[in-house]
């Protein structure tokens, strides 16, 4: 009878050490897998580069950084180290359309926009020293997989997108509305 008991509870063991390590397999995975983004939207033809922004300004955080023109094809992102990218493609500054600027989540980066509420204002200046002031209407986190947010727009808007949530999986979007001269 022992030997019955001894036998169950060897297989129970093992049972159980096999579940752990399974659980352990499967975390590992779902913690190191780097979970791509989704493709971005089709660009637009490309405007005239003076139209570029190069500099966005918000004081509220104290962001001041270079903006460079940056593709987006399939998952492949090119993204600045040292500033904020514009999608090339997204909208242009001043005009009615989508203009999409990007960056990595650190402090010395796009990572202050998260103290951002609606109200708050954001400075773009393009090449030809003209500045474009748009102020915040929505600030939401989506899905990295949700592009939606990236595609025209029939108003005039600034798309901030930058990483957030655990792993990087989500992101922060931050929507504003040019302002009237």
């Amino acid at each position: 009878m022992s030997s019955v008991r001894n036998k169950a509870r060897r297989r129970r063991q093992k049972t159980g050490l096999v579940l752990i390590l399974v659980g352990l397999i499967c975390f590992g995975v779902i913690f190191f897998l780097k979970l791509s983004p989704a493709p971005p939207p089709e660009p637009l033809k490309e405007p005239p580069e003076a139209s570029f922004p190069i500099q966005i300004l918000i004081p509220k955080v104290k962001i001041n950084l270079p903006v460079s023109p940056a593709k987006a094809e399939g998952e492949n992102w090119e993204i600045s180290q040292t500033g904020a990218s514009y999608l090339l493609g997204s909208g242009i500054p001043g005009q009615k359309g989508n203009v999409v600027i990007f960056g990595h989540n650190k402090n010395s980066l796009l990572g202050p926009v998260r103290w951002l509420v609606p109200g708050d204002q954001i400075k773009l200046i393009n090449q030809k020293n003209e500045e474009f002031i748009y102020k915040v209407i929505e600030k939401k986190t989506v899905s990295s997989k949700q592009i939606d947010i990236l595609t025209p727009s029939g108003d005039a808007r600034l798309t901030l997108y930058t990483c957030s949530g655990f792993l990087d999986k989500e992101r922060l979007v931050l929507v504003a509305k040019l302002q009237p001269e």
